[in-house]
């Protein structure tokens, strides 16, 4: 297999290819409501939501390849079959549910209350979204295999103006006709030539692929990598905002926006570690697959490049959260979501370790540890979160989610270290680190004045470098230098 280039420029591309996206939303997002109204913009949030719902019908089939590829399994011409039969499985699924929502259009549309003129128009938009299913849900089993081949650029220069065309397309066509049916065929041909063109890159990567086939026994191993990662595709989202419905039951709905917009905030930030995991994950499966077994050093400089990266925006969330949210939303969400943001800022860090750490499961073949510790999690985290929502109110939550997310890291570097002894070290380390962020998170949260608060983060970061010896030379450790898998540079990374 072609050697991987620097993991660096790979997630610098995926940095680059979440905030593009996000920065054209935060732009387009006024104007859509301006021009296409509030509820017709309602309808169309509606068919992105059910777009991500949609998701689980990808199987893992993805990342199942990235792990075939990335391990070595697409030397022969076996990574044909594998491919065509997993792109084959999930397009045929994805276009029976696209035909069963195509027909559930109308109900659906009715379900909704809208006026009659925009019923119609609802119940167009969600049939464009049935015919668009199978070009969406199969696209990750594309970008699969180009992140197997570190071609994270090239991801990205497909996928980010694709989801930037989500926002912009709708604009320009609202501006000549607020119709849906107009508005979501647009999104229906950008979706499609994204599609086309990366698997013109995937035909163009690997020469392989140019001769479709189909093997009977390619199904069974694709299905029980992307079963077990299906499992956590479903129950993940649940774990990231149940807590949002047990505020809502046990508090009130306005408890749930004070908690909602720190949280969002949080998940947002959670794009850095995301980067770092996803740039791993083929590192992982590479080092496994060989005979020089680097993971233990790949998980170290995995968690190092989070604290090296995450550890100043936690120190900055508990320090200055209060007053950012006093200035941006107001008085009332300073003083309900100000500790709130200190709180999961610690959260943040612990959760970008478990992104590391499931990235090393994943890359070794075991995605079933990472279902089994999320399984674990929810019959512990619903009783967890409603007797901590029911004592402290936001807080509480903000708590919550922090001991979930700091069990969820601890549970799967143990799992990690069952599965590759040289990675044993980096539960004790992360704990540390961990401790560490929130003792400094509680100085600096605490402490009177706004510029001894900041100068107390900024102490408590540098500190925590040099405490753990993080500094900008991890990054280039990290294979952000060379691969630790597979030592030459590729040509696009």
């Amino acid at each position: 297999m072609r050697a991987p280039g620097p993991l660096r420029r790979g997630v610098v591309h995926n940095l680059l290819g979440i905030a593009l996206p996000a920065l054209v939303a935060l732009i387009a997002l006024p104007r859509l409501a301006a021009a296409l109204g509030t509820e017709r913009l309602g309808v169309l949030t509606l068919v992105w939501a059910t777009l991500s719902y949609f998701g689980v019908l990808n199987l893992g089939v993805g990342r199942a390849l990235t792990q075939a590829v990335a391990g070595g399994e697409g030397e022969d011409a076996t990574l044909s079959g594998l491919f065509w039969t997993g792109l084959a499985m999930v397009m045929a699924l994805a276009a029976s549910a696209g035909a069963g929502l195509a027909l559930a259009a109308p109900w659906l549309a009715r379900g909704l209350n809208l006026p009659p003129g925009l019923a119609r128009e609802a119940a167009d938009a969600f049939r464009m979204l049935g015919l668009t299913l199978p070009w969406v849900i199969s696209f990750p089993v594309l970008t699969g295999v180009l992140e197997a081949r570190y071609r994270f650029g090239r991801v990205n220069a497909v996928a980010a103006p694709a989801s930037a065309l989500a926002y912009l397309g709708p604009v320009f066509v609202a501006s000549i006709s607020p119709d849906l049916l107009y508005v979501t065929g647009l999104l229906a041909v950008v979706r499609m030539v994204a599609w086309t063109v990366c698997l013109t890159l995937c035909l163009r990567e690997l020469p392989a692929l140019r001769r479709p086939r189909l093997r009977r026994g390619a199904a069974g191993p694709l299905l029980r990598f992307g079963g077990w990662t299906t499992v956590s595709a479903a129950v993940s989202p649940v774990l990231v905002y149940l807590d949002r419905f047990v505020l809502g039951g046990l508090v009130s709905t306005a408890a749930v926006a004070f908690y909602g917009v720190p949280q969002e905030i949080t998940l947002r930030l959670g794009a850095v570690s995301s980067a770092i995991g996803s740039v791993l994950f083929p590192a992982f499966a590479a080092a496994h697959a060989s005979a020089r077994r680097t993971e233990g050093a790949l998980l170290r400089r995995g968690m190092d490049g989070v604290f090296l990266l995450v550890l100043p925006a936690a120190m900055g969330l508990a320090a200055a959260g209060g007053d950012v949210m006093r200035a941006w939303m107001g008085a009332d969400f300073a003083r309900e979501g100000g500790a709130a943001l200190a709180v999961l800022g610690v959260g943040l860090l612990m959760n970008g370790f478990g992104k590391v750490a499931s990235s090393l499961l994943y890359g070794a073949g075991r995605p079933d540890h990472v279902a089994h510790a999320h399984l674990l999690e929810l019959v512990l985290y619903v009783p967890l979160v409603a007797l901590l929502v029911w004592m402290w109110g936001v807080p509480g939550a903000a708590l919550a989610w922090t001991l979930r997310t700091s069990g969820d890291a601890l549970l799967l570097l143990r799992a990690a270290g069952r599965e590759v002894p040289e990675a044993v070290p980096a539960l004790g380390r992360a704990a540390r680190m961990g401790a560490f962020a929130a003792a400094g998170a509680a100085g600096a949260f605490w402490l009177p004045g706004l510029g001894w608060r900041v100068g107390f983060a900024v102490a408590a970061t540098l500190c925590g470098w040099a405490i753990f010896r993080v500094h900008g030379d991890t990054l280039r450790a990290m294979g952000f230098g060379r691969s630790a898998a597979a030592p030459s540079p590729g040509a696009d990374g």
